[in-house]
């Protein structure tokens, strides 16, 4: 679940657009994307992005073909009451709006009338801006960390040319702007003349080249293409140079490599390659610029795909593996970026998936099996979340989603039947697996509702690729494992809990007054027990609070029940923030973070099989559990309730439910609900913090105070802080034993220029920055 780094401009606006997306609460998806642009600086780039994002819709002109029309077109786009050009169902609709800002629709009262019909779709949609709430300025997003984070020139003769050279900018490869500094020559630069750009420009779009070209650009081009590539623009047309394209050699394998950096720029050309003419099949150095041959392929493995539903479950494993085999070269190539080879892409996930299904989880006790599972059954889980996540709605998603429960189901109900059968051991006592999570001095517990191992891995992944140090465990949950249930043993206010002599509610009680043990009375019984309770935007560190912290994150469970099997798509956007969150803690000053949680689910899409009960049997019916009435004795396997065992707690065989249809659920038994993970989340190392108490000059020296709890610092003056190459200093000075620093501006030209202070760490970081006027008056 990982992307690769933008290869052009257009990649990192592409994938800066579907963030926006993700932002949202996952409830009730967003209507439409729309994009502000009060200067319509990126008006430029429009029939670029719109070769890439066919959702992407522009407001002006009525040119229907074009995606371009008035506001009440736009309506109209995003109510789909027009199916010939609004996008596909489940494709969010991106709204260019150029000379439109985003005060002005927030300005609701003076909001010009025409577009008055936008106001509401900012709360049913989303809005692409900066984390500041502005609009995206072209140099914002280019030098910004969440854009492209480049060295960028802020001079104003670098800022038109970079707005000049943007419909060029959009192709041109990343890795080639990246590592020093842009001024307005690298931009002019682009617009002198680049065959291969030019040369996939016009064979994507032949028509639309030559008419933008004059006399003399043709004339330029054709020679170009003569002495360059080999062929005639004029005598031999866009036939000879796809043939050339497709055998490669010379100067066309640096054509081909530029077609594969950024293929979406240039969507005529895979039509291009479907007409080449290959001299010899055999003969052809490399067979992955054939579109027809992945056709071809993608069509023989659908039917191989489909083949697996009818086999014995053994045999279809070994199918998927085998096939994922034959069809994973397929991945890397160039097809699979323009999203022409969906069930190559999702073979890599079901090979995983099919690899882990062979297996049987051992173990001969529950904690044998427990262990088993989380060290490494839970792959199977991960994979096949990744599986149902791999290809968008439609009937490549309907077949995969189908391989993927052939695969999947069969496995999951042996998994549950067998760690049934070791609960229900009259030596076993559920009770006494369960370890209830307790206070801890400087530590903050991070409740997060839903947490299933599976996704606790991602977590903990994350989580070590920022540096921090992460130790990860299991828990088993209580029984039932719901929330009611199972959240006040995830709390340090479980001492204060009792059972009730129901279970109806499977909530337990405060034991002083007899009141049901909701939320809010634990976090109330946890404040009395000297836990700082925080709320879920706090990040303060507790003072002298013997019972560290408790706080609350993420909403897996409840987009679960909302959502169904399109949980899957929500995952990673969920573990982003629990990152985010975590980070902020250890951030201010909790030197642990202990991630707990109170149960995991089990997701099938189609839903789970369908167990009868006899609702007269049972006091509460839930989809995975039932409280049991008093002596009633339903032909199902019951346990007793965690908070008082004399109740029994019904629970179906396998991976059944009592609710029909249900894709989404936990209450039950299985090692998906049962098995927790518990993540304890420190620094990497003690981290250095520095904080910029005083920036004084004298002429063009300046002196700097810095508080900090280590001397390994580095100051230094830029005139963009994010960026070394912007230093205006004869040589940055490491920080004083009394925590000063001396800088000298090398040159007066800068006197009375903005700047920064910065302080780094010894790896490069930015600790602190203060900015300044240079020789200012102190």
């Amino acid at each position: 679940m990982t992307s690769s780094p933008p290869n052009t401009l257009v990649d990192a606006i592409e994938g800066s657009l579907k963030q926006a997306l993700r932002s949202a609460d996952g409830v009730a998806p967003p209507v439409a994307l729309l994009w502000t642009d009060a200067d319509g600086q990126w008006a430029p780039l429009m029939p670029a992005l719109q070769k890439a994002l066919p959702q992407l819709y522009v407001l002006g002109s009525y040119a229907p073909d074009d995606r371009h029309g008035p506001v009440i077109w736009l309506r109209c786009i995003v109510d789909r009451t027009l199916p010939d050009v609004s996008p596909s169902e489940g494709v969010v609709p991106i709204l260019y709006l150029p000379r439109v800002g985003r005060q002005d629709l927030r300005a609701a009262g003076d909001c010009p009338p025409e577009l008055q019909p936008l106001i509401e779709l900012q709360y049913r949609g989303a809005v692409w801006h900066q984390r500041n709430g502005r609009d995206w300025s072209v140099d914002a997003f280019l030098m910004s960390d969440d854009g492209l984070a480049l060295d960028v020139a802020r001079d104003a003769r670098t800022r038109e040319a970079m707005l000049r050279s943007l419909p060029l900018l959009a192709a041109e490869p990343l890795a080639g702007l990246r590592g020093r500094r842009l001024e307005a020559d690298d931009f002019d630069r682009l617009a002198i003349g680049d065959p291969v750009r030019d040369l996939l420009t016009w064979l994507s779009d032949t028509d639309v080249f030559q008419s933008r070209s004059d006399a003399g650009r043709w004339a330029t081009f054709r020679d170009v293409c003569v002495r360059q590539f080999g062929f005639d623009a004029d005598a031999d047309g866009t036939q000879a140079a796809a043939d050339a394209l497709l055998h490669g050699g010379g100067k066309w394998d640096e054509v081909w490599q530029r077609f594969c950096d950024a293929p979406k720029l240039y969507p005529g050309v895979s039509s291009a390659l479907r007409q080449a003419r290959p001299r010899d099949l055999l003969g052809l150095a490399d067979h992955s610029r054939r579109p027809g041959l992945n056709e071809e392929m993608e069509d023989k493995l659908c039917k191989a795909l489909e083949a697996v539903l009818s086999m014995p479950h053994a045999q279809a494993c070994d199918k998927v593996v085998a096939l994922d085999k034959e069809h994973r070269e397929r991945r890397g190539w160039v097809w699979a970026q323009l999203g022409e080879s969906p069930y190559a892409v999702a073979l890599e996930p079901l090979g995983r998936l099919a690899a882990a299904a062979k297996t049987t989880l051992g173990g001969v006790t529950v904690e044998a099996m427990a262990a088993d599972y989380a060290t490494s059954g839970w792959h199977c889980d991960r994979a096949a979340m990744e599986a149902l996540a791999a290809t968008k709605p439609g009937a490549t998603n309907g077949l995969i989603t189908k391989v993927a429960r052939a695969l999947y189901e069969p496995w999951l109900d042996r998994s549950a039947r067998r760690f049934q059968e070791l609960m229900s051991a009259p030596s076993v006592d559920p009770a006494k697996l369960v370890s209830p999570v307790k206070s801890e001095r400087d530590t903050c517990v991070l409740f997060a509702d839903g947490l299933r191992f599976d996704v606790g891995a991602i977590l903990h992944e994350r989580l070590e690729a920022q540096g921090f140090r992460v130790r990860m465990s299991h828990r088993i949950a209580p029984i039932p494992t719901v929330t009611a249930t199972a959240k006040p043993v995830a709390s340090p206010a479980h001492p204060v809990c009792k059972g009730k002599t129901d279970a109806d509610d499977f909530s337990p009680a405060i034991a002083s007054t007899g009141q049901v043990a909701n939320a809010s009375r634990l976090r109330d019984a946890m404040a009395r027990a000297d836990v700082e309770v925080l709320s879920a935007d706090q990040s303060a560190m507790a003072t002298g609070s013997e019972g560290g912290g408790w706080t609350e994150a993420g909403k897996l469970d409840a987009l679960g029940h909302s959502l169904d099997a399109l949980l899957v798509r929500q995952i990673d956007p969920e573990v982003d923030a629990l990152v985010e969150r975590i980070a902020g803690l250890l951030g201010a000053g909790w030197s642990r973070v202990r991630v707990v949680t109170d149960h995991g689910w089990l997701l099938l899409p189609g839903g789970l099989p369908k167990v009868a009960l006899s609702p007269h049997l049972v006091a509460t019916k839930w989809a995975r559990c039932a409280a049991v009435k008093g002596g009633s004795t339903p032909e199902l396997p019951t346990y007793p309730w965690y908070w008082n065992p004399i109740l029994r707690i019904a629970s179906p065989p396998g991976i059944g439910a009592f609710v029909a249809n249900t894709e989404y659920a936990h209450g039950g038994v299985s090692l998906q609900e049962c098995v927790i993970p518990d993540l304890v989340v420190e620094h990497g190392e003690q981290a250095p913090t520095a904080s910029i108490v005083a920036v004084t000059w004298r002429g063009m020296r300046c002196r700097v105070a810095v508080s900090s709890n280590t001397q390994e610092l580095m100051v230094d003056l830029r005139l963009n802080w994010k960026h070394s190459a912007s230093s205006i200093v004869a040589t940055t000075k490491e920080l004083a034993a009394n925590g000063e620093a001396s800088l000298a501006v090398v040159d007066d030209k800068y006197e009375g220029a903005a700047a920064s202070v910065v302080v780094y760490d010894s790896a490069g970081r930015i600790l602190d920055n203060k900015p300044t006027t240079v020789g200012e008056d102190t």
